[in-house]
């Protein structure tokens, strides 16, 4: 209930950018759909710009135009959400999506992204998903990647797309 109360006095002055962070999480799914439909309308009605934070990757596939997937603090990944998730070029992306659920496939376990997160404070040198990549090189380990456009408005941070 406090959720669709600031959701509500949020958009009650019609802004401009609308930044959402988490914005259905703990919600039962009754109330998510009718905060979805709520930022879509904003969205569609408005012309307002929103920034959606979140986890629930079914959310962005769903809700989002464009996309940025971010790993220890960096994003690694952005572009067009058909792009980015048809066309992922970051291991830690294709981890993400390979960790979904998918209905239509008989699986009897999810595949998890092996490893941990690193200590934000104390983050490896070079990429900082290199101790858990299962593509790393050596150089992946000595220098942080650069961004490269690896399709029309599709950038990559990682040394194997470079």
């Amino acid at each position: 209930m406090k959720q669709r109360v600031v959701i509500a006095i949020a958009l009650a002055c019609n802004p401009q950018l609308l930044i959402a962070d988490e914005p259905t999480t703990a919600l039962d799914v009754t109330i998510q759909a009718q905060i979805l439909s709520l930022i879509r309308d904003l969205i569609k009605k408005y012309g307002t710009s929103t920034v959606l934070i979140t986890h629930d990757l079914g959310l962005v596939t769903e809700i989002c135009d464009k996309v940025a997937i971010m790993y220890a603090g960096r994003i690694v990944e952005m572009g067009d959400m058909e792009a980015v998730y048809e066309n992922t070029g970051h291991p830690y992306t294709r981890g993400l999506f390979g960790s979904l659920p998918n209905l239509s496939v008989k699986v009897h376990r999810l595949n998890p992204i092996e490893g941990f997160m690193p200590d934000p404070t104390d983050l490896p040198g070079g990429c900082a998903f290199h101790p858990r990549c299962p593509n790393k090189i050596p150089e992946c380990e000595i220098r942080p990647p650069a961004y490269r456009e690896v399709g029309p408005g599709h950038f990559v941070r990682c040394i194997l797309c470079e």
